[in-house]
Formats: C-alpha cells, structure tokens, sequence
C-alpha cells in the first residue's frame, strides 16, 4: 500500500512539473481583424517566463496582404525587433528585451495597407520557445 501511493505520488509530481516547465512555450491561439489605415491590434496576450526568442506562427493573413508585427510589455511599451511583410503561412522569431521577462507580453499587429482595408490574420503566438 505504501509503495502504492509512493508511487502514485511521484507520478503525479512529473506530471505537474511537466506541465509548469511547458507553460511558457504553450501556443495562445488568435483569430481577429486587422483595421484598414495602418492603425494597430493587440493579438494575443501572454506571461513570458524566460529569456528565450518569442514566436509566431501566422495561419492566415487576408489575401494579397501583409503584416507588421511586433511584441510589447505589460505598460505597452515596444520590447522586440519588428517583422514586417509577414503573411499566410509565415513563422517569425522575436528577440525580446530582458525587461520583460517575468511579466506579460502582448503581440501587436497592424495591415501594411495605408488603404480602408481591414485584413483577416489568425495564428498561435508563443511567449517563450523553451
């Protein structure tokens, strides 16, 4: 019986820690509308735990259109380098300043159109990479 729940209990400890070490790398899904004129979105929000690059994997961007992204902390303010001309089926890398580990990150996006054309974009963002 002891060894029984020995057991079950070291089972149960793998699998919480499992589940703490991968949180960070987790995907957080968005799916919205990027307004026409430039004008910016806030995609995705998530806490990033450790310094590794930030990713993004972008499913859908509109038809014929592109993208500007870039990631910015819990106060708004701009913590990575920006990707631009992102579009359908595109994965980029964020290098992100040290300030915002351990606090949360937002993915931003705006349509690279300067026209009154609001462009669909869906994908997963990932705070951390490992």
């Amino acid at each position: 019986m002891k060894k029984r729940l020995a057991t079950t209990v070291c089972a149960l400890g793998l699998l919480v820690s499992a589940g703490v070490a991968s949180a960070g790398t987790s995907a957080i899904t968005y799916a919205k509308e990027l307004p026409g004129f430039k004008r910016n979105i806030y995609l995705a929000t998530g806490t990033k735990d450790n310094n590794s690059d930030s990713k993004v994997e972008n499913s859908i961007v509109g038809q014929n259109y592109e993208a500007t992204m870039w990631i910015v902390d819990a106060n708004g303010k701009k913590v990575s380098n920006t990707a631009k001309n992102v579009t359908d089926n595109d994965t980029r890398l964020f290098i992100v300043n040290q300030s915002a580990v351990g606090g949360d990150v937002t993915l931003v996006a705006e349509n690279d159109q300067k026209k009154f054309v609001s462009v669909e974009i869906s994908g997963r963002f990932y705070p951390d990479t490992r």
